[in-house]
């Protein structure tokens, strides 16, 4: 609150303050037996307005800090508890009441989004798994199949099912991450390992299209979650399978400095337009090579953008229309890992 707002919520006061001096001096300068000399009248007028002005600056300052209080009550600087513990003032108070009403509903609509959306997080999960049975059962019907034909069809057949796991499993990974109560394990991981790993969830993909994986990778031990960090590596290998062509290639190579290791995943593919480059990791956003290319959500990277600060992971991307994509993981050795938090919405 600064001054001129004070002056506005008082003005009533003032108006009585200057009406009281008027009457005051109109009824000295009236009476006979005071004397009227200007300069008694001046002296008088000044001490009452400097008395005025005191209790005015005295009465300002005293509700600028209560009010002052009150703003950083609101904002969680303060515990709004104790302030009111010691704060008497009518609206101050009335103020207060109105904030814990609020705070009440809030938390309860809180709580209601919150098992709303762990209910559908639960529904879903156990939709996943159903329906991981079926394309089990699938996958082993393929084999017995297989072994008696071998068609360009039955590969087909093959490549879709994986697609579908792939996408199942992605499902299954977005309603975790937006789970309010999810929690994030930190522990000791073999980056090697789990680049090796996440090639091999999408081996079909990159064996499909006749893609050549070339790696170059040093070991190094980094501290995180060793889920989210495979997800994180995986979806950017799945997205380079999409946009690199037949016969193309895809590099994974490692680097290190005093800060940080490197982690740099290149495709030989369509690479991304300079006004798109920008937007990549922007939720929902396709493209013009997603609308062309290849069925895009534009959720997986998005996804990865949003896990990786999370873990406190850097991630950057650039590239070259009709040449090439380089996705840059950066793992920073100076990492406050402690401050890890878990993924929220």
């Amino acid at each position: 609150m600064n001054i001129l707002n004070y002056l506005k919520i008082n003005k009533l006061l003032l108006i009585s303050y200057v009406i009281i001096v008027t009457i005051l001096n109109f009824i000295i300068f009236s009476s006979t037996t005071i004397n009227k000399g200007l300069s008694d009248l001046l002296y008088m007028n000044i001490l009452i307005v400097f008395i005025q002005f005191t209790f005015i600056l005295y009465d300002y300052k005293k509700q600028q800090k209560k009010y002052s209080n009150l703003l950083k009550s609101i904002e969680g600087k303060v515990n709004i508890q104790e302030y009111n513990a010691y704060n008497d003032d009518f609206h101050i108070s009335t103020l207060l009441q109105v904030l814990r009403v609020q705070q009440t509903e809030f938390n309860d609509r809180e709580d209601y989004y919150k098992k709303t959306i762990n209910y559908i997080q639960e529904d879903i999960t156990q939709w996943v798994h159903d329906i991981k049975v079926n394309m089990g059962i699938c996958e082993l019907l393929l084999e017995d199949i297989e072994t008696e034909i071998e068609n360009e069809s039955i590969s087909k057949l093959s490549y879709q099912i994986e697609q579908i796991k792939f996408r199942v499993n992605q499902v299954l990974n977005v309603t975790r991450v937006n789970h309010y109560n999810l929690d994030i394990v930190v522990e000791e991981l073999n980056v090697s390992k789990v680049i090796k790993s996440a090639i091999k969830e999408n081996a079909i993909f990159f064996i499909n299209k006749n893609i050549r994986i070339i790696t170059e990778i040093k070991e190094i031990l980094i501290v995180s979650d060793k889920k989210w960090f495979l997800y994180i590596i995986s979806q950017i290998l799945n997205n380079c399978s999409k946009y690199t062509p037949n016969n193309g290639e895809v590099s994974i190579t490692t680097t290190e400095d005093e800060c940080a290791y490197y982690i740099y995943i290149k495709d030989n593919g369509v690479g991304i337009p300079k006004e798109d480059i920008n937007r990549v990791f922007d939720k929902g956003f396709i493209g013009s090579n997603g609308r062309t290319t290849t069925k895009s959500t534009g959720m997986g990277l998005y996804y990865v953008k949003k896990i990786a600060e999370k873990l406190r992971i850097g991630i950057n991307i650039e590239s070259e229309k009709g040449k090439y994509t380089q996705f840059t993981i950066m793992l920073y050795k100076l990492s406050d890992y402690y401050n890890i938090t878990k993924i929220d919405s």
